[in-house]
């Protein structure tokens, strides 16, 4: 197998387009499919060199965040705790320390596991996803990326993450069998703009209940420009089970994810509103 490590992304482009391999960020997830034998690529493209992937920064009201910033380093950064806290949520959530030191985000959407724990927060948070490939460059919104079929075309190399800071308050929670360590069985991430005692806008992105995270237009829509208190915490749980109804359908985790869903999505909205319906 051929190895490359490039020292920049128009190096790793023009490696990736000349020798069809394949771009290795964290390896979490793609050694383990080569191990089994589910991947078997040609050549691997190790991203680790290229210094300008692991930027987290502030630019132009946008969080940018390189595909190859892991876990533990989106996990310490104050700047993603105040303005993404539903991603610093997910960060502190996912796996174990070895794992947050190894995993990237950008490995994260590659692999595209439906358990993948960044991406709901990202979804939530409205985040664009940065591509490059030998054709141009261009930002796709991430919930316009999850509907394609393949999720990216060949030779494309994840550049990075755009999350607006928007002020919106955001939180995010899963369900694993041993918390931290598990795979998310199933997780919500919230986000939402509030303004005095009303809810304006509303973001729910659910995981684990599906091919891929997605996010729930509908959803966001039954709750957005209503009161918050109460009845509108009840109203989101019955809604959020109505999703997952849904989106399994007749699968054997239906049930168990219908009643489990009320609880993550209360837990997810933890951060931002009191059990009662008013912000904590």
């Amino acid at each position: 197998m051929k190895y490359f490590q490039p020292y920049s992304v128009e190096e790793a482009i023009e490696i990736a387009h000349a020798s069809e391999s394949t771009f290795l960020a964290g390896g979490t997830d793609l050694v383990l499919h080569m191990r089994t034998g589910k991947a078997q690529p040609s050549g691997l493209i190790d991203l680790g060199k290229i210094s300008v992937l692991r930027e987290i920064k502030e630019v132009d009201g946008f969080i940018e965040i390189g595909s190859m910033a892991t876990f533990a380093e989106l996990g310490n950064s104050e700047l993603v705790a105040q303005n993404a806290y539903a991603l610093w949520q997910a960060c502190q959530s996912m796996g174990s320390p070895q794992i947050r030191n190894q995993a990237t985000l950008g490995g994260n959407l590659g692999n595209c596991s439906p358990a993948a724990d960044g991406l709901p927060p990202l979804l939530a948070l409205g985040a664009e996803v940065h591509l490059i490939s030998q054709e141009g460059e261009e930002f796709v919104p991430l919930s316009t990326l999850l509907s394609r079929t393949p999720l990216l075309g060949q030779n494309t190399l994840i550049r990075g993450f755009r999350i607006p800071i928007t002020g919106w308050q955001s939180g995010f929670s899963k369900l694993g069998r041993r918390r931290a360590l598990a795979i998310a069985r199933l997780s919500v991430a919230v986000a939402v703009e509030i303004n005095g005692t009303r809810v304006e806008n509303v973001r729910v992105a659910l995981g684990a209940v599906g091919r891929r995270a997605f996010l729930s237009e509908s959803l966001g829509r039954e709750l957005s420009g209503l009161e918050l208190n109460g009845a509108w915490l009840e109203k989101g749980v019955l809604e959020v089970q109505q999703i997952v109804r849904e989106a399994l359908g007749a699968r054997a985790s239906a049930p168990y994810k219908r009643t489990a869903v009320s609880g993550v999505f209360r837990e997810a909205l933890a951060s931002i509103i009191t059990e009662g319906g008013t912000q904590a």
